[in-house]
């Protein structure tokens, strides 16, 4: 039954001389015909709004009768709730502002009143604070839920590119373009990648031993915690969404334990103008890929410009920087 409830007849088949009558219930369901009577008989009655932000199961008991009659009612807008809505091209990878994005890939959507503030426990629900989100119909899985902004993993192989939010309040819809590949870097702010420097010596500021390492970034605090800038010859790892297909494939919607699937298609990195093969590219966890790159000689110095072009895919998101001294 909808949420605006209204007027509803239920017909009644009983043994022949049955008496029977239905109470009248001054709350969610009232009685307008029918009250009472013998064998055969028609009930009319009027189920009231449900202006919660649940649905909720109501029932007509029928005296004289073993059966009662049982009514759900979906859910109405919460109290005051105000419809959400999604900012136009408003779905987007993670970091990027390119209304288009990937299967299984890590995605961000911005607008109003989306949600209640909510996070995952990365067990990959499919429904997080009241919040649903579909991709041509297929359940996205949520990491992320606010007022303004939903992040979520993609589901595998959706449809078509229509988004519908659904909330306690109504639901908002958008399209996306769905490719095979729509890359993304992940940042530590507006411009800088994000990625790390190992340092197995155990000379890093973060980890310990073999697994220490140094968080790339320009040499101090200014981003608020230490970074420091990569020199020629380090390796670093760089981290982003949306690289492509993997063999093994990797589906969305579980954790992933490796091994570590690398990308069917070649990427070119660009740092300072010069072209690096990586030396790893792949999915390491679930919808997150590592993107291995040796510095090389003559890059450059300070903000360097960098990019990645994922083979007749296209390249990421522009105006990026990776910090090298």
């Amino acid at each position: 039954m909808p949420a605006a409830g209204g007027p509803f007849i239920v017909k009644l088949t009983t043994g022949s001389g049955c008496p029977w009558s239905v109470p009248n219930d001054s709350g969610a369901v009232s009685i307008t015909t029918g009250a009472s009577g013998t064998g055969n008989g028609t009930i009319g009655f009027t189920v009231a709004p449900n202006g919660g932000p649940f649905a909720r199961n109501l029932s007509l008991s029928v005296f004289g009768l073993t059966p009662t009659i049982s009514i759900s009612q979906t859910a109405g807008p919460a109290s005051g709730g105000a419809q959400p809505s999604i900012l136009p091209a408003g779905v987007v990878p993670v970091f990027s502002t390119v209304n288009a994005i990937q299967p299984g890939s890590w995605a961000s959507i911005y607008g109003s009143n989306l949600g209640e503030n909510a996070v995952w426990n990365g067990d990959f629900p499919t429904e997080l604070g009241g919040v649903t989100v579909t991709i041509g119909g297929k359940l996205a899985y949520l990491w992320y839920v606010s007022p303004g902004q939903i992040n979520f993993q993609a589901p595998d192989d959706p449809n078509s590119g229509t988004v519908v939010v659904t909330t306690s309040a109504g639901s908002a819809t958008s399209t996306v373009v769905v490719e095979p590949v729509a890359s993304s870097f992940s940042l530590l702010d507006a411009k800088h990648v994000a990625g790390i420097i190992p340092r197995p010596d155990g000379t890093g500021a973060y980890g310990t031993g073999a697994g220490s390492y140094d968080i790339l970034g320009p040499t101090g605090t200014s981003l608020g915690y230490k970074t420091v800038a990569a020199k020629a010859g380090d390796v670093v790892e760089l981290f982003g969404v949306g690289f492509g297909p993997t063999n093994p494939a990797v589906p969305a919607g579980q954790v992933f334990a490796g091994p570590a699937a690398p990308v069917v298609t070649p990427i070119d990195v660009q740092i300072g103008g010069m072209s690096v093969s990586p030396g790893f590219a792949g999915l390491i966890e679930a919808g997150l890929y590592q993107i291995n790159v040796t510095i090389p000689q003559g890059a450059g110095t300070g903000d360097v410009p960098l990019f990645a072009n994922v083979v007749r895919w296209g390249t990421t998101q522009a105006g990026l920087v990776i910090s090298l001294q």
